[in-house]
């Protein structure tokens, strides 16, 4: 498979996790899971049981936990910065159930989302919001959108330069690209190796650091503006259902899923918020996977 970013065919090793791999672009320094699937099989993950019960390392009841999304959305919204003059059109892709879109709603944007669950959509499109499986199914015209947010989610695309892509040639003049991603570099992952959670196969695709996304961003007519640190909110019911995923049965194990919608604060450092604003010209690039 050539390289989505730089087209080169050379790929190395990165890690291995149970019988899942990734592999490192020798050019480019992206890396993918492999074997890589098609994008009927990425986006079949992504089925009900993703959001209620931690299918494909998702969540064991998404809907429950709508106040700490709420909350990570308010801050995401603020990350945002003002709503533009020119259009209040905000694009959220992968937008699940819409929490952080109603939280942009109330500060001012008018908000579209994109996402493959039916019944999330249905719930997004119930709050009287619109919601595609697409982004193309949006049918916005160019130029048209002040802003388009990836918020964990571009690691799961199959190809999140073509989304890059479709993001850029949808900003207005000034607009801007918001991601929320893992950085494959950061310290804990470095520790971690192939125990990192992130790395977390078949849902994840690509693991990311700021090199890689620079190299990604450029391809698809971007640049980087911004690569640095981010929080979030987490309940200690998602921090059982992964410990759980990694075989934990211990003490704490049974006091983090006891203890299951108490929210902390998510403090380590391989979350991180990244800005793209559009660059002079679209740069040509190899077709995606």
């Amino acid at each position: 498979m050539d390289c989505l970013v730089c087209g080169s065919v050379s790929w190395i090793r990165y890690l291995e996790k149970g019988e899942h791999r990734y592999v490192r672009c020798v050019k480019c320094d992206v890396v993918r899971l492999d074997p890589f699937p098609t994008d009927a099989q990425a986006r079949s993950l992504y089925g009900d049981g993703y959001f209620t019960d931690a299918s494909n390392a998702g969540y064991d009841d998404y809907c429950a936990d709508e106040a700490v999304h709420r909350r990570n959305g308010r801050r995401r919204v603020e990350r945002l910065g003002p709503v533009p003059a020119a259009t209040n059109v905000l694009v959220d892709v992968g937008c699940a159930f819409g929490f952080t879109m109603l939280e942009a709603r109330n500060a001012g944007w008018d908000p579209r989302g994109v996402e493959a669950n039916s019944s999330a959509r249905r719930a997004v499109r119930a709050a009287g919001m619109s919601c595609e499986a697409t982004f193309d199914a949006l049918e916005l015209p160019p130029g048209s959108v002040g802003a388009v947010s990836f918020f964990q989610v571009l690691e799961h695309l199959p190809d999140p330069l073509q989304a890059l892509r479709a993001a850029r040639e949808a900003l207005a003049p000034g607009g801007k690209v918001c991601i929320e991603t893992w950085d494959r570099s950061s310290r804990v992952a470095r520790l971690a190796g192939r125990r990192w959670q992130q790395a977390s196969p078949p849902s994840v695709l690509w693991l990311l650091n700021e090199p890689s996304m620079a190299a990604m961003a450029h391809a698809a007519g971007l640049e980087l503006q911004a690569h640095s640190r981010s929080t979030k909110w987490v309940t200690l019911g998602l921090v059982a259902g992964q410990m759980r995923d990694r075989g934990a049965r211990g003490p704490l194990a049974r006091v983090a899923a006891a203890a299951g919608g108490v929210a902390v604060p998510y403090f380590l450092d391989d979350l991180v918020a990244v800005s793209l604003v559009k660059s002079g010209r679209l740069v040509g690039g190899p077709a995606g996977p």
